[in-house]
């Protein structure tokens, strides 16, 4: 095959791939704003338009109400989580702390239970009625009223932070693995203390990274919709992602033009902190002090201090992994939430597993939980290396543009991302029947893990000289063949471990799905799991998160052992 063939089909496949992602992230993005200047209750009509729907939206009072919840959430959750992720960082990385090993291995493991099923634990835990501590606490010190309300927005800040911290923890242990010891050690000599050192030279030296992220934390905190969800909806507690979901799911009246505007705010915040995020990781960059001699910097002698940062450790541990499990382990065996008594041990039952077992509906949730897992995988992968080969092995004059497009959706929040799909394919809908539908959440997923897919796919290919291409080339192979000769069997760990991810991801995520499937027959499991909990069915909701969080522990285990330790940043 020539040259000048393999660059023209090259460029066809560039441009039918702009044009792809042209329609699907940038058309359901537009289509989403002129809804928001339509003066009509219905999705996807567009008629008198005007400023009615920002007018509602925005000069109400509880908007303003709303406003503060989300930026509290916001900031409480964040401040939290950079606090903990720092200290249990550094405590692994820099000081002389027992137990490293199960800290390395059991923060990352508790990305594997999903938020709404934290949130569920939680109720089960503290909530005013029914929670056990809370039953616990009255009973042994005869109180009249529960001490632990989790259905407030200071409950919801605590436990969605620490449901972030081991994103932060694995993000922030490469700062402080990597950076030079030499002033520590300096400043050693001089007299500092552990704590000293790490206020004047650890902190400021890593700082560029810390700021980085909490910005991503920021972004990832900003859009998060499970455990406000579970927690403040049932108190009337709301925030923009939360509100977004009421005034469009019938828990008020529907008013999707009003949806659409606050939308608007929410891909705002949004924007602005993935340019910021930018701009700090590039920062980070710049001023990073990263050594590259081989040893392992002389660790801080923390004496007595060691193990009280072991307890403290254990507790974050205990709070949001071990607890968690073991509640949702004992209510999935009773047939109602009891405390371990004698009374309650003779209710010990499989009786709800065996109902999960012999429901109709499970089966069709995890067929179309398996559909919707492949389906997003293969997408993700293959638009992931197709973007990813046009960027580095063509000259295509619209790259810029195809890797912008690509990260465009990472900016914005799944709940919006939802709406804005649900707009553009009822207009479609004659055309590209998936409105509803599994794939249609299929293509939302994708189009969110495509920004994570280009860059692991992209440092990859970079790895690969192109001589291998050009000699293939000369051979007489084609474009496929030299895909399947070459790209593939080296590509193949990335492919596995992009897929993996992705997989782990679109199992856990809740608020897109939520939005976009329509009709018992398109449910996936993490919806499965929310319209069983609206129902009551809490032992049966218990089971299915067990089985849940044992098959999420699994895939965890095998992304740490393929090395794959940072999961994109989603809850």
């Amino acid at each position: 095959m020539s040259r000048r063939r393999v660059l023209k089909i090259r460029y066809l496949w560039a441009t039918l791939l702009l044009i792809f992602l042209i329609l699907f992230t940038m058309a359901p993005l537009l289509t989403l704003i002129l809804g928001s200047f339509s003066n009509s209750t219905e999705i996807g009509e567009f008629k008198d338009f005007g400023l009615q729907n920002y007018a509602r939206a925005y000069l109400r009072q509880s908007t303003l109400v709303i406003l503060g919840n989300t930026l509290a959430l916001t900031a409480g959750s964040v401040l939290l989580v950079v606090t903990l992720a720092v200290a249990m960082a550094w405590l692994v990385e820099r000081t002389n702390i027992p137990c490293k090993g199960i800290m390395y291995a059991a923060i990352p493991l508790t990305l594997a239970i999903p938020g709404v099923l934290h949130a569920i634990s939680w109720i089960f835990l503290f909530s005013p009625r029914m929670g056990y501590v809370n039953r616990w606490l009255m009973n042994a010190f005869d109180l009249s009223a529960a001490p632990f309300n989790t259905y407030t927005l200071p409950g919801m800040i605590i436990l969605e932070a620490l449901r972030v911290v081991p994103t932060s923890f694995l993000l922030m242990v490469p700062l402080f693995r990597n950076m030079d010891t030499s002033l520590e050690e300096a400043a050693a000599v001089s007299g500092a203390g552990p704590f000293s050192r790490l206020r004047r030279i650890t902190l400021p030296v890593v700082s560029s990274g810390i700021i980085a992220v909490l910005i991503y934390e920021t972004i990832t905190v900003l859009e998060t919709f499970e455990i406000p969800g579970i927690l403040g909806l049932p108190a009337r507690i709301y925030v923009f992602s939360t509100k977004i979901y009421a005034v469009t799911q019938g828990l008020e009246t529907p008013d999707y033009g009003q949806a659409n505007a606050l939308a608007m705010a929410y891909i705002l915040m949004a924007a602005v902190g993935v340019i910021l995020y930018a701009r700090a990781t590039r920062r980070a960059e710049r001023f990073a002090v990263i050594t590259g001699r081989g040893y392992r910097p002389k660790l801080l002698d923390l004496g007595w201090w060691r193990y009280a940062a072991v307890v403290v450790a254990g507790l974050y541990l205990t709070l949001t992994l071990v607890l968690p499990l073991l509640v949702l382990f004992w209510t999935s065996l009773l047939p109602y939430p009891a405390l371990p008594t004698e009374k309650s041990l003779a209710l010990v039952s499989l009786d709800n597993y065996r109902t999960i077992a012999i429901y109709g509906a499970t089966w069709k949730v995890l067929k179309n939980t398996a559909l919707m897992v492949a389906a997003t995988a293969v997408g993700t992968i293959v638009l992931s290396f197709l973007i990813s080969w046009i960027l580095v092995r063509t000259r295509f004059w619209g790259r810029r543009l195809l890797d912008m497009l690509a990260f465009l959706p990472r900016s914005i929040p799944g709940i919006v991302k939802a709406l804005a799909l649900i707009w553009i394919f009822l207009v479609l809908r004659p055309y590209f029947p998936i409105y509803g539908t599994v794939w249609l959440i299929s293509l939302g997923f994708i189009m969110s893990f495509i920004a994570y897919g280009t860059r692991a796919v992209t440092a990859s290919l970079l790895q690969i000289h192109h001589e291998l291409e050009e000699a293939a080339y000369i051979s007489g192979a084609t474009q496929l063949v030299t895909f399947r000769r070459i790209h593939f069997p080296l590509l193949v760990p990335t492919f596995v471990g992009l897929g993996i991810w992705s997989m782990f991801l679109s199992v856990r995520l809740t608020g897109l799905p939520l939005m976009l499937y329509e009709g018992a027959e398109n449910q996936v499991l993490s919806v499965f799991i929310w319209m069983m909990w609206d129902d009551g069915q809490m032992g049966a909701v218990s089971g299915l998160g067990v089985l849940t969080i044992l098959f999420l522990f699994l895939v965890a285990v095998v992304m740490r052992r393929m090395g794959f330790r940072e999961v994109g940043g989603h809850r």
